[in-house]
Formats: C-alpha cells, sequence, structure tokens
C-alpha cells in the first residue's frame, strides 16, 4: 500500500508539472501572436502612412497649376484637401520623402500635435544645408535683402525639425511669408485646443511640385485638416516667385527685373 500511495503522489506532481507547462505554453503562444498582431497593425498603417507620401500620391500636377498672376496663394479642388477616411488618425506621426534622384526633398506628411511640435522654451538651431537651387541673391543697400530662403515643408513651429534635408527646399522670401500664414493658422489652433485641455490633431501635408528636372519647386500644395473637430481645413498652392525678379528654375540663378533681364 506505501508503494501504491507513493505512486500516486508522484503521478499527481507529474500532471500539476504538465499542467503548468501547458498554460505556461499557452500564455507564451498568446503572446508571441498578439506582438504578431499588433506588428502586422502597426507595418500596415506606416504602409498607409507611406502611402501618403509616394510620388503616386501627388495629387496635383504642373499642368493643373494656372500661371502666376501676381497672387502668390491659391485654392486648391475649392480649398479642400484630398485626405481620405482612411488617413483620418490620432496618432502623431512626420513623414518625409526620401530625396529623389536629382537631391530634391519631395512629400511632408504629418499629424500635426503638442507631441510633434517644440516643447515649450526650445530655441531653434541654425541650417547648415543648402537645398537644390540655392544660388543665393543679394540686393538692396548694402546687400541687405535676400532673395532665397531655406524653407521647411513642414514648419519647424509644428514638426521640431530644422535642418533635416527631406524638409528643406530652396524658396523665395515671398513664399516664405505666404506658407508661415498658413503654418500659423494650424499651429494657433492646435496652442488653443491645448490650451482647453484637449490633445487635438491636424493632418498636414506639403507637396512641392517642381517642373521636369528644375532645382527649384514651381510652388508647394498645402493640405490641412482638423481631426477630432472641424476647425481647419484647406488646400492651397503658393507660388514660388518674388516680385521684381527674374527666377531661372532649372538652376536657381536670378536677376532683378529692369536691371539685367534680358528679355
Amino acid at each position: 500500500m506505501k508503494k501504491n500511495k507513493r505512486n500516486t503522489k508522484e503521478d499527481n506532481y507529474i500532471k500539476i508539472a504538465i499542467l503548468v507547462i501547458t498554460v505556461v505554453l499557452t500564455i507564451i503562444s498568446y503572446v508571441i501572436v498578439q506582438n504578431e498582431n499588433e506588428s502586422s497593425n502597426d507595418v500596415q498603417a506606416k504602409d498607409n502612412t507611406t502611402n501618403a507620401i509616394n510620388e503616386n500620391y501627388v495629387n496635383i500636377k504642373m499642368g493643373e497649376i494656372p500661371e502666376y498672376s501676381g497672387q502668390i496663394s491659391i485654392s486648391i479642388n475649392n480649398d479642400v484637401p484630398y485626405f481620405e477616411d482612411k488617413d483620418i488618425s490620432t496618432e502623431d506621426f512626420e513623414y518625409y520623402s526620401n530625396l529623389d534622384e536629382l537631391d530634391r526633398a519631395g512629400v511632408a506628411y504629418a499629424n500635426i500635435c503638442k507631441y510633434t511640435m517644440p516643447p515649450k522654451g526650445t530655441k531653434r538651431g541654425s541650417i547648415s544645408y543648402k537645398p537644390t537651387g540655392w544660388i543665393q541673391h543679394l540686393y538692396g543697400e548694402n546687400d541687405s535683402k535676400h532673395l532665397y530662403e531655406r524653407c521647411h515643408l513642414i514648419a519647424w513651429q509644428l514638426g521640431n525639425e530644422n535642418n533635416n534635408k527631406k524638409n528643406l527646399i530652396t524658396g523665395t522670401s515671398q513664399m516664405n511669408s505666404a506658407m508661415i500664414e498658413y503654418e500659423n493658422l494650424v499651429a494657433n489652433w492646435i496652442k488653443q485646443k491645448n490650451s482647453q485641455g484637449k490633445d487635438y490633431h491636424v493632418l498636414y501635408r506639403v507637396t512641392p511640385v517642381y517642373e521636369g528636372e528644375n532645382k527649384l519647386a514651381t510652388g508647394v500644395e498645402i493640405e490641412a485638416k482638423s481631426v477630432e473637430e472641424e476647425g481647419v481645413s484647406f488646400n492651397k498652392f503658393i507660388y514660388n516667385v518674388q516680385d521684381d525678379f527674374y527666377i531661372n528654375y532649372n538652376t536657381g540663378e536670378s536677376r532683378l527685373i529692369g536691371i539685367d533681364k534680358e528679355d
């Protein structure tokens, strides 16, 4: 009888051990599957966002842009951005296209919120990178004025990206000023909502549009749409022009009209 009791006791230990091992293996399998699903979802989400900065996703073509007629900014698609329902997200992100074969920056796309913007008290650093077409033209008394500025596709105040070559193009000071107007609109809306305790987002996409192999963009399309509620929504094209200047968009060279421009 003692031998049978000992065998029964050992059998129970074995059963308990098998049960514990089975439970542990089940938990491990569940965790692995969940991680794989999350990774798959993350990849899918990233793929969807990456599609939004793919060259094929560019909505506006050179042939659709009217000739510049003195108005620095015009509305595109009746001022309605091209974002689709699948683009709507409350996840903050920033994506920048790789430079093309001519080293030109492409589409920049972000979901702007307080987490993408520079922390309070942050100071913007200097910019050393010279984007394509950067042939600066100084003019005015003692060369006090300049034609070109390094224009951020997604403004530093929105994305906290400064000396990022994927986020910089050569633009006129006139174009840059016009871009700042819309950048401020987005930034001020986010700050207003933050002051109300709302962590809100604005989908924001900037597309530089080049003609052929020009080093300078003809201009940029800026799209914005607030996510959580109606508030910010626009689709603008801003021309890369400067009054009183002739600009060679293929090279970036320029000259003042009326002084040395050749007809």
